[in-house]
């Protein structure tokens, strides 16, 4: 889904159901903490670790300050997959 078809559904919306909290359905649970923001910075994964998941920009460079060890190409040991201003959504538990 991009975001321009999540604002089409959005408008196509009765009135009375804009309201209403935003449920996302799983297999087995309904996540409904939802929130909706703007990424603050850019956003990278580990070239060889993408598993550990994405890290700001300031996280990143705060990994390479006190682990010089395990990032010997500083930056370029990171690949950027968010930049920053990018929308996103995500479930609070």
């Amino acid at each position: 889904m991009t975001w321009n078809e999540l604002k089409e559904f959005c408008n196509s919306l009765p009135e009375y159901e804009l309201d209403k909290n935003v449920f996302m359905w799983r297999e087995e649970e309904a996540i409904d903490k939802i929130e909706a923001e703007q990424l603050e910075e850019d956003y990278y994964v580990h070239l060889e670790r993408p598993e550990d998941g994405c890290v700001s920009e300031s996280d990143a460079k705060s990994l390479i300050r006190d682990n010089g060890d395990e990032y010997p190409n500083g930056m370029n040991d990171f690949v950027k997959v968010y930049d920053k201003e990018h929308p996103i959504l995500w479930a609070g538990f």
